[in-house]
């Protein structure tokens, strides 16, 4: 059973670093939390979550898997990612460079290790991803699932068995 005060924690921290990634929403094009605090902000932001500014991960399947950084840089480095799949969507087998944890917090989803049993569950489940290991990851039927991902190291996306491609 996992721990509430865990939970409770990881929940916490997901809502703080939302928060500040509104910054450039708020500010402008260009406007990031650091430079905010650089140019003296005074306060936090706040983004509702139907303003989130979803992205296709895949840009040749605009109605797939979505992102939104949260924090950090993806591309160069450790980031905190939401992830929105449609309902009944398989990412496929793959495997990232980088170790990441990952929670529900919308949905059905489906973890599977390669040569494991697959392991489903709902918000609040939570999950680790050793490096270089192959996995799948699908959002159930029943409503889209939205989760939260932190990578260790930058974000790439390497099919085993995929249609999608990360850019």
């Amino acid at each position: 059973m996992l721990n509430r005060r865990v939970l409770t924690s990881l929940v916490a921290a997901l809502a703080t670093t939302i928060t500040t990634q509104s910054f450039a929403q708020d500010r402008g094009a260009g406007a990031t939390p650091a430079a905010g605090a650089k140019a003296g902000a005074t306060q936090g932001t706040f983004m509702t979550s139907d303003a989130i500014p979803w992205k296709p991960i895949d840009p040749s399947k605009p109605d797939g898997v979505q992102m939104f950084v949260v924090w950090g840089n993806p591309k160069g480095g450790a980031s905190g990612i939401l992830l929105k799949f449609p309902a009944g969507t398989d990412a496929g087998w793959h495997w990232h460079t980088a170790a990441y944890r990952g929670i529900v917090i919308q949905g059905k989803a489906t973890h599977t290790v390669k040569g494991a049993a697959p392991q489903t569950g709902g918000p609040g489940s939570v999950w680790s991803q050793l490096a270089g290991q192959v996995h799948d990851d699908k959002c159930e039927e029943g409503g889209d699932c939205i989760e939260f991902a932190y990578f260790d190291g930058k974000l790439d996306f390497k099919p085993v068995d995929s249609s999608y491609r990360y850019q």
